[in-house]
């Protein structure tokens, strides 16, 4: 289903989902609906020019070899950047961020790189605080991306007050 985060003049923001405009009258299932389209932000594929905000985000992250297992990546691809980078946490960072973007190792195996796929690696090596603020900054960072004014469009249904 598509659906879509718009920010109205007062910051605050609504999540909406098309539904055709003969059903105006007709109640929405659940608010349930909510929950998946902010799942269908995070389980949107990342690629290679997502690098500076994945970056960004996990600029304070520095296990990044644990994390680059966790993400599919395999343990000689992990050593060549090691060595490669002397063994520079930042640098090692960006180039294991850069082998999960293109899909390198086993990557597709454990889900592709997506911000959600993120999420779960960082939460599995103990990083749940940094977890919880990717997952939000992402979900906000849409909303400000994403803003259509501040009248809901023709033929879409406010969720949050079904």
């Amino acid at each position: 289903k598509k659906c879509e985060i718009m920010v109205l003049k007062d910051n605050h923001s609504i999540w909406f989902q098309e539904v055709p405009l003969s059903t105006e009258d007709t109640p929405l299932a659940s608010i349930s609906n909510i929950g998946q389209c902010h799942d269908s932000i995070l389980t949107m594929s990342l690629d290679i020019g997502d690098t500076d905000d994945v970056c960004e985000s996990l600029s304070d992250c520095v296990h990044w070899y644990r994390l680059g297992l966790h993400l599919g990546l395999k343990v000689p691809r992990l050593d060549t950047i090691e060595k490669q980078r002397r063994e520079r946490v930042a640098d090692c960072r960006v180039d294991m961020i850069a082998a999960w973007l293109r899909k390198e190792d086993k990557v597709m195996k454990k889900g592709g790189p997506t911000w959600k796929q993120l999420i779960q690696a960082l939460k599995s090596i103990g990083e749940i605080s940094l977890s919880e603020e990717i997952s939000l900054k992402i979900t906000k960072e849409r909303e400000v991306s994403n803003p259509a004014g501040s009248e809901k469009k023709k033929g879409r249904r406010d969720l949050s007050t079904d």
